[in-house]
């Protein structure tokens, strides 16, 4: 029985009651597979309390399920609960790697293997298509599944990734990271999982639990590259530059600089913006975009001579139809700006004749003062 998403917890919290009072230890692996991932799905969608409701009536069916106590230790972890959730995550722990496994930390154990025969690992199915996370099964019951190596579920996310099936994917990930915690390469594809979804606060979660265990400086400056974007998606431009201002080996990365002048555009912070395009230009003056954003920066400025020399700058071929719109726009807004309401004093450089018209005038006040002012 899957149940849809429009069942209230109370009612649902009955029908958890009755599926345990029918079915009791005895339940199908089928069944139990179901209710999983109906939590999953409950999860996914945000509903952490009907989510745990369906964990816990994993484990109280059938306790030698790995897969419900960790969901249900992530369930805890999100809410706060974090005795629990650790409690939770060490008796999934120690179901998918016994010989791994202090059995002073999980003591249900030996009861769990008692009562419901420890050597019957599941894995949980796909909750989109009923499929089973895991494609190569052993033996003739699709519904156990031996796996406790968490480099087996990175490899299985992968695949459903390329697939586009980013909820299995999601789920295989989030299930090597409980498993290995300490690895950055599972809470970074988790947080890419997440990113494909759509979550952006929760890929953020995720990179931010990868940065923290990952030493490979250049890994961690694709972590902030990827952070930065998800920022920017969620309208936090101010976080975003953060990001990139912790970057290690990307300091003469055009790219990052043409980025960064974006970000500064966004927030009206036009001389730092200026500054930004300028120093990706430095590195490569082909680049049209950084061209383009200079150019406004200093319009928005006032430095409206500027503005054109960069303007004048841009060669006319091979631009994209978006960069001729912007290219036409600014030469537009340079043609009605009204210099007389800028601070532009940047002509004064361009035309030296000013000069000698500024002194001679100086000279003249001077020389004809008195006739002037009595």
């Amino acid at each position: 029985m899957i149940l849809n998403g429009n069942v209230s917890p109370v009612t649902l919290s009955i029908l958890c009651i009755i599926f345990l009072l029918v079915s009791g230890a005895s339940a199908s692996p089928a069944e139990i597979e179901k209710l999983l991932a109906e939590g999953v799905d409950m999860y996914n969608s945000g509903d952490r309390d009907t989510a745990l409701q369906l964990f816990e009536s994993v484990v109280l069916t059938d306790p030698s399920w790995p897969y419900g106590w960790l969901w249900k230790g992530t369930v805890l972890a999100d809410m706060g609960r974090d005795m629990e959730a650790e409690d939770a995550f060490k008796t999934g722990r120690c179901l998918l790697n016994p010989d791994a496994c202090d059995d002073s930390s999980s003591p249900p154990l030996s009861e769990v293997r008692e009562l419901f025969g420890a050597e019957r690992i599941k894995y949980p199915v796909d909750a989109n298509n009923g499929e089973s996370i895991v494609s190569h099964h052993q033996g003739s019951d699709p519904g156990y599944v031996v796996i406790s190596d968490p480099v087996q579920l990175e490899r299985e996310g992968d695949r459903f990734m390329e697939s586009g099936k980013y909820d299995a994917a999601l789920q295989s990930y989030l299930l090597a990271e409980q498993i290995d915690p300490g690895n950055p390469t599972y809470s970074r594809k988790t947080g890419d999982a997440y990113r494909a979804k759509g979550d952006f606060h929760s890929a953020l979660d995720a990179w931010n639990r990868s940065l923290q265990n990952e030493t490979d400086p250049g890994m961690s400056d694709g972590l902030r590259k990827k952070r930065s974007r998800a920022f920017s998606t969620l309208n936090m431009p101010d976080k975003a530059i953060q990001e990139l201002e912790g970057l290690k080996f990307s300091g003469n990365d055009p790219l990052v600089y043409s980025y960064m002048g974006e970000l500064y555009s966004k927030l009206q912070d036009y001389r730092h913006a200026e500054e930004s395009f300028q120093n990706s230009l430095s590195f490569d003056p082909k680049n049209i975009d950084a061209s383009l954003g200079l150019a406004e920066a200093r319009m928005r400025q006032g430095k409206m001579a500027k503005a054109k020399e960069t303007l004048d700058s841009i060669p006319k071929s091979a631009l994209t139809p978006d960069q001729t719109n912007l290219l036409e726009r600014l030469k537009r807004e340079y043609t009605y700006y009204q210099q007389d309401k800028t601070s532009d004093l940047s002509f004064l450089f361009s035309h030296p004749e000013l000069y000698i018209l500024t002194a001679l005038g100086i000279f003249g006040i001077f020389y004809f003062r008195d006739k002037i002012f009595r």
